[in-house]
């Protein structure tokens, strides 16, 4: 079992779609680390890297959730969730808002959200929501989560939050990836 890679399924949102997907978020933590890309699309990025906690190689797929208007197969079967909010972006209070609703329909909301308030790091930003406008969102919704702030222009920062929750996936392992019968993987997240 030691030797064995751990594998690692996050399902990801982003309430900015457009310009910060939740690939163009992975790809910031890509660029800081040696990996090896396996598969990748524009709903999801399978790759291989080391852990910061281990020498041992860890098999990473993140697939994100672009489309609210249906369920996906394997959406459960995660480590965990990441929502990227962008906090600078008008809408993204509606989309915050379809996304937590969407997530309370088809997510296992036992297993932990990382929440990422995400800014570019420019002079003239300007927010359009806070911390407290995220938490009061999830805390109503009753959802285990964590915020962290992450700055877009500080690759190097988003890379160590990213580290920071894959590590904790290494830690918390997708529950019932043990049973499987087939020696594989559980139901693997079909959104390519």
């Amino acid at each position: 079992m030691s030797t064995q890679e751990d594998k690692i399924q996050i399902v990801a949102f982003s309430t900015n779609d457009s310009n910060q997907t939740p690939n163009d978020i992975i790809n910031i933590y890509l660029e800081q680390n040696k990996h090896t890309i396996l598969k990748k699309s524009r709903h999801a990025i399978a790759f291989t890297t080391a852990l910061s906690n281990t020498s041992k190689i860890s098999k990473i797929m993140v697939c994100s959730v672009l489309n609210l208007t249906r369920e996906y197969t394997g959406i459960t079967d995660v480590n965990c969730y990441l929502l990227f909010v962008d906090l600078e972006k008008e809408d993204s209070s509606d989309k915050l808002e379809s996304i937590i609703n969407y997530a309370k329909d088809y997510c296992e909301l036992t297993k932990k959200i990382y929440v990422f308030g995400m800014v570019s790091g420019k002079e003239e930003e300007t927010k359009n929501m806070t911390k407290g406008d995220i938490t009061k969102n999830l805390d109503t919704a009753k959802v285990s989560y964590e915020y962290k702030e992450i700055n877009l222009s500080k690759p190097k920062e988003v890379s160590e939050k990213i580290m920071d929750v894959l590590v904790y996936c290494t830690k918390h392992p997708i529950s019932g990836e043990e049973a499987d019968k087939d020696g594989g993987q559980a139901k693997s997240c079909e959104i390519f």
